[in-house]
């Protein structure tokens, strides 16, 4: 187990500092999104460090403001709450259909404007700051998973000393490997450490049941590869593959398969084609 992968799962676990140069690890553990874990494990101090914990300071708050006006709604957090520490580029929410706008305005009213408005997710930025808001997980305007049925698995958890309402464990698990092998056609470590220590039963039955069983059981081998040192991350899932995993997506989940005609539409509009273009043509990271 001698690349880079490797050796930097074994500086998080074993939180010693490894036999190769600190700059290239800490350059992966980027590429990795685990950066402020790896700082925090190795206890290495500096302007990175202090960027990182001014960076989870701000997600913090942005989280503690928006709890409070959404307190009475059907909502959660996701993609927020992991095993690993890092810093998020954004806040995603996940919210009853029946309550977006309401909450959409709740959002508005703490300052926030609406940039992009997709069939399923609104984004709102306020300085550097932006937000989520989703009804479905989608790409393209194509829901990939059905966020309203995850909405029926739900928690209160602690979040860096806040109480929020955040998806169960196994449910994030499950989330983060559909975002990841669906939407991002990109495995990193962080997605490997959340599907490694949260993906149980609970989140195979959930994944049969909205029909994301591909996209579970492809982050699960990924998982083993990486384990066994024989799989660098971040992984680009090659093209091929990830066609064919969407081909059975769309043939076996009618919700996919009935909103996927956004995704064509979605080709013509230039901020959203681009990137759905990008993750047809990228092909290294």
């Amino acid at each position: 187990m001698n690349g880079l992968t490797a050796k930097l799962i074994n500086a998080i676990f074993n939180s010693a500092k490894p036999d190769i140069d600190l700059d290239l690890l800490l350059t992966h553990a980027v590429k990795n999104k685990i950066l402020l874990h790896l700082l925090r494990a190795l206890n290495i101090q500096g302007s990175m460090r202090e960027q990182q914990e001014s960076g989870i300071r701000k997600v913090i708050e942005v989280v503690r403001i928006l709890s409070k006006p959404l307190k009475n709604y059907n909502y959660a957090f996701f993609k927020l709450i992991k095993p690993i520490s890092y810093v998020p580029a954004d806040v995603d929410i996940l919210v009853d259909e029946s309550q977006a706008e309401k909450a959409t305005h709740e959002i508005i009213r703490l300052g926030y404007t609406i940039a992009v408005k997709d069939p399923y997710c609104i984004t709102l930025t306020k300085g550097d700051s932006i937000i989520d808001l989703y009804v479905h997980p989608s790409l393209g305007g194509a829901i990939f998973i059905d966020g309203q049925k995850l909405l029926e698995h739900t928690c209160i958890v602690e979040f860096n000393g806040a109480e929020v309402k955040s998806l169960e464990s196994y449910a994030e698990a499950l989330v983060v490997a559909c975002h990841a092998i669906y939407k991002e056609r990109i495995y990193t470590l962080n997605d490997y450490f959340t599907v490694e220590r949260w993906a149980n039963m609970k989140a195979i039955r959930l994944a049969q049941e909205l029909k994301c069983e591909e996209a579970l059981k492809t982050a699960m081998s990924l998982n083993r590869k990486i384990s066994l040192g024989a799989l660098e991350t971040p992984y680009r899932i090659p093209l091929p593959m990830w066609l064919t995993i969407l081909a059975r997506k769309l043939e076996k989940d009618k919700l996919t398969r009935t909103t996927s005609i956004n995704m064509l539409k979605s080709l013509t509009n230039k901020r959203a084609g681009k990137l759905l273009t990008s993750k047809l043509t990228r092909e290294t990271y």
